[in-house]
């Protein structure tokens, strides 16, 4: 490139809510800010497709409702969305019974994690079984070890199979933790995922008591919401947003290296290079790994589909919104969602007598949810309902490549991060979630615009 390097206050490297988020606070405050994603529209994991006609989320569809960082910003932004609540009916968890058979049960009402706030609730015995009921109450009255919290800490399985036993673990909490963290509970650890249940368990000593204690009191699936549309929408209203308070976005923009120059940095695009005074990462967790020189081991993809399916005998909605599959039952899927059982607006939006579901693939390497058959067959398994190929119309794979963040991973990202003076963004550095990334990305957009801006001799060129 010749001539004049172009400057700019802030780089933002990625595309997702938490660098929009962040580009829209230092916007409006008055920060030249250039947002660079490598994909050919924003959002990250926010992302629409067409199913059965409609226009449906393909990445992420709800949000936990544990802290009020999306609705804040929806207010402070005026972003044009309307959140909505589920519908009534809760998710199931499917397990394996006895002579093999496949149980299906409503999840627990108070549980976080998986773990019950009540151990004795009619509805933990239905998924548990007496004798795994009776040993999860024991956890209350177990003395703690106090290696626990002196060393290094036990894994969210080991945790959980000392205290609990080992039904909990395998009926709730694993399948909990695959489905909605994509990680196994022996690779976690619970202040990793919930650090205010971790920090009530060291307060309390009881696990039971500290999830009585945080626990809604409310139906199992009821502490998430939503977006009337898809929550594809809360990305594009926050890009609109970003836009008009004056942040530059681009697409299709390949950061090949980041570059540290005295007091800036150099940002290394095909063809082109940016200078930044600050520069934040925003990217994936093995995308910020190579960008920052960590050595960062691969990482499974995360794989679903998207399918339409036509059959009336899933009209009753018979596993409510969805249900979540312990490790030992038979299926390609780790869980599905029944998106018109889970969302008013989407039942309204589909052509009567369809349905859409939504499953999460077991291990991405296998596959087996690419057919019609292999959806069929899931469906069938984790439903109980009869479905047949012929009733699947139409399959949407969907693939995220760079989504899971590993313990080793999130810790050499931040260590080089912190080294390079490079301020990071998302789940690596927030954990998973809107409800974590997005008041991250205000508290350090916050901190950022704590510190002066640049000199007015500094030549900003968009």
């Amino acid at each position: 490139m010749t001539g004049a390097l172009r400057s700019h206050d802030v780089v933002i490297v990625g595309g997702g809510v938490a660098a929009l988020t962040a580009a829209w606070e230092l916007a409006r405050a008055g920060r030249d800010v250039v947002v660079l994603d490598a994909d050919d529209a924003v959002g990250g994991m926010l992302r629409r497709g067409t199913v059965a006609g409609v226009e449906l989320d393909l990445g992420a569809e709800s949000f936990a409702t544990r802290t009020t960082g999306v609705a804040d910003l929806v207010a402070d932004a005026r972003l044009a969305v309307q959140l909505v609540e589920p519908r009534a009916g809760g998710a199931h968890v499917a397990f394996r019974r006895g002579l093999g058979r496949t149980g299906r049960a409503p999840l627990p009402r108070r549980a976080l994690i998986g773990m019950p706030a009540d151990p004795t609730a009619a509805d933990v015995a239905r998924v548990l079984g007496r004798a795994g009921a009776r040993r999860a109450a024991q956890e209350r009255d177990l003395p703690v070890d106090p290696a626990v919290f002196e060393g290094p800490e036990p894994t969210l399985a080991e945790l959980a199979t000392a205290r609990f036993g080992a039904a909990v673990t395998a009926r709730l909490v694993e399948p909990l933790c695959a489905s909605v963290y994509s990680q196994p509970a022996d690779a976690v650890t619970l202040s990793s995922l919930h650090p205010a249940l971790w920090q009530s368990f060291q307060q309390l000593g009881s696990l039971t008591a500290a999830v009585d204690a945080l626990a809604p009191q409310a139906r199992a699936g009821s502490a998430v919401r939503g977006v009337e549309g898809g929550l594809w929408r809360l990305a594009s209203e926050l890009e609109i947003a970003a836009l008009r308070a004056g942040a530059v976005i681009r697409t299709g923009a390949h950061v090949n290296e980041i570059r540290d120059a005295p007091a800036q940095a150099e940002i290394v695009l095909d063809g082109e290079t940016l200078i930044a005074r600050e520069v934040v990462l925003a990217t994936g967790p093995s995308s910020a790994a190579r960008l920052l020189g960590v050595a960062a081991p691969a990482t499974a993809p995360v794989h679903l589909v998207v399918a339409e399916i036509v059959s009336a005998a899933l009209d009753p909605y018979p596993v409510g919104s969805g249900v979540i599959a312990a490790p030992d039952v038979p299926t390609a899927a780790k869980a599905l969602t029944h998106v018109d059982a889970k969302w008013e607006w989407a039942a309204t939006a589909l052509p009567a007598g369809v349905h859409v579901v939504r499953l999460s693939a077991r291990d991405a390497a296998e596959g087996g949810l690419e057919t019609p058959a292999g959806v069929a067959a899931a469906v069938r398994t984790l439903t109980g309902v009869a479905v047949t190929a012929a009733d699947v119309r139409g399959v949407t794979p969907v693939v995220w490549s760079d989504a899971v963040v590993t313990p080793e991973v999130r810790s050499a990202v931040t260590a080089a991060a912190a080294t390079r003076g490079i301020r990071l963004l998302g789940a690596v550095a927030a954990g998973t979630g809107l409800a974590s990334v997005i008041p991250h990305a205000r508290a350090v957009a916050a901190e950022m615009l704590s510190h002066p801006t640049p000199s007015e001799g500094v030549r900003h060129v968009r």
